[in-house]
């Protein structure tokens, strides 16, 4: 049964979060692909077309889950690079990669959600939801990027934005390796492909570290 009208702003956005939370709980369950508006409807126990008024399609839906998992990260990731600049000038390149793993580790489901963005999600939403999501992530990397320019001093104005766009790209690549389709899942136990079997967080901080490294040592080059 669904439950009582939305009629303030304050209920609206709680009955919208309400959907988030349903669809957040379903995609911890099963892969996207199999995930229907009727399921979340049930679970946020609302009609679906009481869903499709907030949400005009499943990627839009799924679009805004991800904006506001990617804000939570992005608020932890600023609170801890803002305690380290308060604790210390700067930070070390294993001191941020720590950082990185940890708080990623705490959204399972955001890197999944970066690799579907920009291959589905993206694909049937309409421009004002398109925009609306990258601005909001153009002010979330510059702001967080200009925090890890404090935090790595190494870092050039303007390349700690870059460097989360790096990231970014690392994490949608590694992700999508990390997770094969079900029916290359198996294959992958045989000893000639065991290589393809891919520790999603071990292989990106692996990566962003080589990365840091490469751009520290160009720097210092720079310097001599």
């Amino acid at each position: 049964m669904e439950r009582k009208r939305a009629v303030t702003d304050s209920q609206k956005e709680q009955r919208r979060q309400t959907m988030l939370d349903a669809a957040e709980k379903r995609f911890t369950e099963a892969a996207y692909e199999v995930i229907s508006m009727d399921e979340i409807a049930q679970q946020a126990k609302v009609a679906k077309g009481t869903l499709y008024l907030y949400f005009k399609t499943k990627e839009a839906l799924f679009l805004a889950l991800y904006t506001r998992v990617l804000e939570q990260w992005f608020d932890e990731i600023d609170a801890r690079l803002g305690k380290l600049a308060v604790a210390q000038d700067a930070c070390t390149t294993a001191e941020f990669t720590t950082l990185v793993g940890e708080t990623l580790s705490h959204y399972p489901i955001l890197t999944r959600l970066m690799s579907i963005t920009h291959s589905i999600l993206e694909r049937n939403i309409d421009a004002t939801a398109a925009l609306a999501f990258k601005q909001m992530l153009s002010m979330r990397l510059l702001h967080t990027g200009q925090l890890t320019e404090t935090c790595l001093p190494f870092l050039k104005p303007g390349q700690g934005p870059h460097l989360f766009l790096q990231l970014y790209a690392l994490v949608i690549g590694i992700q999508s390796m990390a997770e094969p389709a079900p029916v290359v899942r198996p294959l992958l136990e045989r000893p000639d492909l065991q290589i393809f079997q891919i520790d999603f967080s071990k292989e990106l901080l692996s990566a962003l570290t080589l990365l840091l490294l490469g751009i520290e040592s160009q720097a210092r080059n720079q310097y001599n």
